[in-house]
């Protein structure tokens, strides 16, 4: 499968980029990777979280 790379533009207070910039840094990363890895990580936890929800609904219910 190609891949396909999207653009898009994320507006962000003086404080938040700096903030950002720091926490990469600390890191020794660049901010767009930092930004990268982040939503990452996030969609991965927000996966697995629905994942886990749903095992939990199927042992809860009773078989007929």
């Amino acid at each position: 499968m190609a891949r396909v790379d999207k653009r898009f533009q994320l507006l962000m207070t003086e404080e938040e980029l700096e903030l950002l910039k720091k926490e990469a840094e600390k890191r020794n990363l660049s901010a767009g990777e930092m930004l990268r890895l982040s939503f990452r990580n996030e969609v991965y936890r927000s996966d697995s979280y629905e994942r886990l929800e749903a095992l939990k609904i199927i042992s809860n219910l009773k078989l007929k």
